[in-house]
């Protein structure tokens, strides 16, 4: 082999390495062997979710590790009491890919921090990520694809943005201190187009507004709307609020 295909050889391995290493190719390349593996369908029911829930290990704040608990701020006296009554659930190795609601998986509920790319780059069952999540979350997105669907709209229309969030990583994005992130009873999504026109628009922004206020939320948690974007907040809370401004 001559020098200049040597040469080009380790340029292009050196290309695929660093695409392998520093782009989403490793994390999809791993998520389609778990989809073929499994042949797992979306979760399409109230029982389906809590089949998933099932399969995983339910743990409590005590259980959770103490260098975790520093490094997460979650050891704070004000986290604290928001956390210590939590359901926390272990996540190992590739369970990560698994559907939790609709074709949501339950990565799309963890924060993008350190643990999370340290636990992509092994996907080891002996390695898990601590997440903590409201089943009545879970249950109020499945609510709101059926109503979607049973109005003509497009249940797939709209692409979740954050879900669980611990407190360092809530304040290093910029979260409310008290945010119902941190307890794993909100979600922000992105709208994307609900009435299959063809665009993604304020029209469809304010279909999922309606929903939510009309028919799934209502006085049963909070709606955050932030007007000129295409991102709604939505939570579990237990009792109404509503916010324009992030």
């Amino acid at each position: 082999m001559s020098k200049d295909n040597l040469a080009f050889l380790f340029f292009f391995l050196l290309l695929l390495y660093l695409a392998w290493r520093f782009t989403p190719l490793k994390e999809r390349s791993y998520q389609i062997w778990y989809d073929y593996s499994t042949q797992q369908q979306p979760i399409q029911s109230k029982n389906d979710i809590d089949e998933v829930l099932s399969q995983l290990e339910q743990i409590t704040y005590q259980d959770l590790s103490k260098e975790y608990l520093d490094h997460t701020q979650s050891d704070l006296p004000t986290f604290k009491k928001m956390l210590e009554n939590g359901t926390y659930y272990r996540v190992r190795g590739d369970q990560i890919f698994q559907y939790v609601v609709g074709d949501f998986r339950i990565k799309h509920f963890l924060p993008r921090d350190d643990y999370y790319y340290d636990h992509l780059s092994s996907l080891q069952k002996e390695d898990y990520l601590n997440w903590l999540i409201s089943k009545e979350l879970l249950y109020t997105i499945l609510d709101f694809q059926d109503a979607l669907f049973e109005n003509d709209y497009n249940e797939t229309g709209f692409v979740i943005v954050n879900g669980f969030r611990h407190p360092s990583y809530n304040a290093e994005v910029g979260g409310a201190a008290q945010s119902r992130h941190v307890k794993g009873e909100a979600v922000d999504i992105s709208i994307e187009d609900i009435n299959d026109d063809g665009w993604a628009n304020q029209t469809d922004k304010q279909i999922v507004l309606e929903l939510l206020e009309k028919e799934i939320i209502k006085d049963k948690g909070g709606i955050g709307k932030y007007p000129g974007t295409m991102s709604v907040h939505f939570d579990v809370r237990g009792y109404r609020a509503r916010w324009d401004q992030q």
